[in-house]
């Protein structure tokens, strides 16, 4: 009878402190060791208690094969310019094109011009480390002069902006995956970058939306604004927040919509070139919407289905910057100008995403459904649906709560109390002791009547 394959996890603590895993197993008699990793690198023994049963399966059905030898052609003298562009372009081609602006950035502004010239095979966590304090201290660096009146700007004149906690470990998570790739081609043994003790603390931001006068208020001063302009200067700025704001675009999609995608027979938006494959929708659009937008093209006139909706001056797509410094910025600063002039406070921080959550707001206490809303917006995961909807049913649950307990209020002392009495007609002994508070209660058999001094002489 063949004997069963068996094998058995080790575990080793490095002088480091990171814990080893690997697994000890026989193939044909021989014996094979197959190291995993660190617990840095996210390996825990129940973790390799499931890989040691995937390999075991593998040896007894006669398939298992050694892992592949080191790349040979890998050098680790390479340095990290070389291999992190070898790295990028084999991976640019998985992504879409907003997401690979975002790991360009990454890229050409944060992790090449500190790394690019060490050698992979040197990289260690002291060095991430320094990578990571001096972000910090970049970061400080521009706040103190930012402070001081005196902002610093880069080569083509434009403010720069210090770094969140949460960017910086954005920048890590890419430096992370470049050298995890290093280590399966066996450049290094570890990953320095993996870990969270690599990451800097974060607070999840407070995301705000806009209660429907908010935004109405909104909507109003971007018109004004609008008009104040000749006609051949406006650019849209009240049918571009109604677009955002109204039908849940994000504000790339809302930058690079055509008129194409404008369904005017079916009152839609075709969403084409979205984040996530779940972005690729068709939006429905309000009455509402649907005349901002023929409104628009009516001044704009424009000559071909392929122009942009919300073009700049040369014909070109806006993007979020632009968004953001010419149309919500001084739209938001005159709206909070005036509503200094009538005493109220200034409205929350709008940005393209709190309209975009202001939209998931109003359908949902408008009683959309929740598929129906995800659907709409273009999420695949729920988690930011739900987040909005338990907020949602808070702000509804708390004026239900707050007029519940005005209520209770105003009708203080207005209700008749009916008093339990006897067969004579007189208080139960249950009501005389209920409302009696903390004072000391009539004994049974003795008069019910007045406890102050008598009026008579003793007997």
């Amino acid at each position: 009878m063949e004997k069963r394959a068996s094998g058995e996890i080790r575990v080793h603590e490095r002088k480091d402190g990171q814990v080893t895993y690997s697994l000890r197993f026989r193939v044909d008699g021989k014996r094979e060791v197959l190291t995993l990793g660190t617990d840095t690198e996210g390996w825990t023994h129940r973790k390799a208690e499931r890989k040691l049963d995937d390999v075991l399966a593998r040896v007894r059905a006669g398939v298992w094969q050694p892992p592949a030898p080191p790349d040979q052609g890998a050098d680790p003298a390479q340095t990290f310019h070389v291999f992190a562009s070898r790295w990028w372009l084999a991976r640019k081609g998985e992504l879409r094109p907003r997401t690979q602006e975002n790991y360009e950035w990454r890229l050409r502004k944060h992790l090449l011009p500190f790394f690019a010239d060490y050698p992979v095979g040197e990289i260690d966590i002291a060095l991430v480390e320094r990578y990571r304090e001096d972000k910090i201290i970049e970061r400080e660096r521009l706040m103190r002069a930012a402070a001081a009146g005196e902002p610093l700007r880069d080569k083509r004149g434009q403010r720069r902006v210090p770094l969140t906690n949460d960017t910086i470990n954005k920048t890590l998570v890419t430096l992370t995956q470049i050298l995890d790739s290093a280590v399966e081609r066996g450049l290094l043994a570890s990953n320095p970058a993996r870990g969270k003790r690599r990451r800097l603390k974060t607070v999840k931001p407070v995301r705000r939306q806009l209660e429907a006068d908010d935004l109405k208020e909104l909507l109003a001063v971007a018109g004004e604004m609008d008009r104040s302009l000749f006609r051949g200067h406006r650019i849209g700025r009240r049918p571009m927040i109604a677009a955002m704001a109204k039908s849940g675009l994000r504000v790339t999609e809302m930058c690079r919509l055509r008129w194409r995608d404008v369904d005017v027979h079916h009152e839609r938006l075709v969403i084409a070139e979205a984040k996530t494959d779940a972005g690729n929708r068709e939006v429905d659009l309000s009455l509402d919407v649907m005349e901002e937008l023929m409104a628009w093209r009516a001044e704009r006139q424009p000559a071909s289905p392929d122009e942009y909706v919300f073009p700049t001056a040369s014909g070109r797509p806006r993007d979020k910057e632009n968004i953001s410094r010419r149309v919500l910025g001084p739209t938001v600063t005159r709206a909070n100008e005036l509503r200094a002039q009538r005493g109220l406070p200034p409205l929350p921080k709008v940005t393209p995403h709190a309209l975009r959550r202001t939209y998931i707001s109003l359908m949902i206490e408008a009683s959309a459904p929740l598929p129906y809303v995800m659907s709409q917006v273009g999420h695949a995961d729920s988690r930011t649906t739900l987040e909005i909807y338990a907020q949602v049913q808070k702000r509804l649950s708390r004026k239900e709560v707050h007029r519940a307990f005005d209520d209770l209020l105003a009708n203080a002392g207005r209700t008749e109390i009916d008093v339990p009495t006897d067969a004579g007609g007189n208080m139960s002994q249950l009501s005389v002791e209920a409302g009696s508070g903390d004072a000391e209660t009539t004994s049974p058999g003795r008069s019910d009547g007045p406890r102050g001094p008598r009026s008579g002489p003793r007997k």
